[in-house]
């Protein structure tokens, strides 16, 4: 059995959420609740199943499968009220029992209408394989980036705090603060202004002050960092990005992803 789940969280309710049976060659689609299945579709056959979130086609689902791989390709088409950044995540399971847990492998913005207040781009590149890269956040306030407070970027396998890389940026002291191994987001933390030539570190990563670099223009923010993941934290990592003023949040919002080697 393989699962799906296209969400901003890790949350089956309200989601995108499929369930592939390789035995019966089925794909079902999970209604908005989180339980039940909705009438099977048959790979290249006739016929859709739609949620909430999500329309599927069974005319452009097909399986390939040979060996050790499955390899699965799904026809979506999302819900204008699905609109933002979205994380999928997928799972598998064997016979003998095997399971590969929940892991998440790549993010998808559902497009929508411009966003008043604050908002979240996703990041670039949008997905890594790397120990070590320089990413760029883009966030906006339509009041201007001088509103903009405070940035948040955690990057885990689930939005938790604990066992992370987990940061705060201040645009207006340009401080990059990042919070220590257990996660609470008051402190304690390494920091330094973004641009000097400072490191901070956890048992997750270390983020340096070398090639990293803030820009604001209009309403638009846009900060470089150049971030190192250390072994310890191999695996499928998801990044959440919130930026928040004195008027509201955009809150936790997936920009994109990592496999950390």
């Amino acid at each position: 059995m393989v699962n799906i789940l296209i969400d901003s969280s890790l949350d089956g309710r309200n989601a995108c959420y499929l369930a592939y049976s390789q035995p019966s060659k089925l794909l079902y689609l999970v209604g908005d609740s989180g339980g039940g299945l909705l009438p099977p579709l048959t790979p290249g056959g006739a016929g859709i199943a739609s949620n909430s979130q999500c329309t599927v086609n069974a005319a452009g689902l097909t399986v390939d499968g040979g060996g050790d791989a499955l390899a699965l390709t799904i026809a979506l088409t999302f819900s204008a009220s699905f609109a933002g950044n979205q994380a999928v995540y997928l799972a598998a399971r064997d016979r003998e029992g095997g399971n590969s847990g929940w892991q998440p492998l790549g993010t998808w913005n559902v497009p929508g209408p411009p966003v008043s207040g604050l908002s979240v781009s996703p990041m670039t590149p949008a997905e890594s394989s790397s120990f070590f890269q320089t990413y760029t956040f883009t966030f906006a306030d339509t009041n201007g980036s001088q509103d903009i407070a405070v940035t948040d970027i955690l990057i885990n396998n689930a939005l938790d705090g604990r066992q992370a890389c987990y940061m705060a940026f201040v645009p207006q002291t340009r401080a990059l603060l990042l919070v220590d191994d257990a996660g609470d987001a008051a402190g304690p933390y390494q920091g330094f202004v973004v641009g000097d030539w400072h490191d901070a570190s956890n048992s997750q990563c270390t983020v340096s002050g070398v090639g990293s670099s803030v820009d604001s223009y209009g309403n638009v923010v846009i900060l470089k960092l150049g971030i190192a993941f250390t072994g310890s934290f191999a695996g499928n990592r998801v990044f959440y990005v919130a930026t928040r003023s004195s008027s509201g949040t955009s809150g936790w919002q997936t920009v994109g992803s990592v496999a950390v080697p």
